[in-house]
């Protein structure tokens, strides 16, 4: 599932979750690490170089936002992506619904 949605605040999070293997606690503290995975025996199941989360990591850093990540073992994993309301195009939701164009 991924959906959007702004906070009180402004900010705008986008959170992507499924209900696949889930990681343990102990993997949560490196997961967003570069080229780690959670399953990295030379007989895993899944593909890739493990950069996923770190690029989302820093792409979400380098706006002012952050990544947070909760998951349970064989439940599924939920990450949420938050971006501070500077980073939009208006930084009040208010002025928003009343803009007319680009103009403003």
């Amino acid at each position: 599932m991924v959906s959007a949605s702004l906070a009180s605040d402004g900010a705008c999070c986008i959170e992507v979750a499924d209900s696949g293997i889930g990681i343990s606690p102990e993997q949560l503290e490196t997961i967003m690490q570069p080229f780690v995975q959670v399953d990295s025996g030379m007989n895993r199941k899944y593909e890739g170089t493990g950069l996923g989360l770190a690029l989302v990591k820093s792409m979400a850093e380098m706006h002012g936002g952050d990544v947070t990540i909760e998951s349970a073992v064989n439940e599924g994993t939920c990450v949420t992506v938050r971006c501070p309301a500077e980073r939009g195009r208006y930084a009040d939701p208010v002025k928003s619904r009343g803009a007319g164009g680009a103009s403003d």
